[in-house]
């Protein structure tokens, strides 16, 4: 479990590095609010799993391996989204789809 936890750390950090070049000075929450926040997020991850760790407790085991699962997969998402975004070749290829009348946006049923 430590190396998914090194994962979320990464993921984050990375995620902070995207929106800042996403983003620049705009961005919102600005950049030494939202690193705090995220340097915060981190040490929670890792505190609740310490705590857990060091009490022996495998009483809510399955529930902890869900959150830290559903944790990576939603940053891992979160990552891909704003590469894409900041990806000129997306950007271009999303352009083009436009232009020949696809239409990518959720239509509301």
């Amino acid at each position: 479990m430590e190396y998914k936890l090194i994962g979320i750390s990464c993921l984050i950090l990375i995620i902070l590095g995207l929106t800042w070049i996403k983003d620049g000075e705009h961005m919102n929450p600005p950049l030494k609010k939202r690193t705090v926040i995220d340097i915060v997020t981190i040490g929670i991850f890792w505190a609740v799993f310490e705590f857990l760790d060091k009490s022996g407790s495998t009483t809510y085991m399955n529930e902890i391996v869900l959150v830290i699962n559903a944790s990576l997969f939603f940053f891992f998402a979160r990552m891909v989204q704003l590469i894409c975004q900041v990806n000129p070749m997306i950007q271009e290829l999303t352009q083009y789809l436009k232009s020949k009348g696809i239409d990518m946006e959720d239509k509301e049923k």
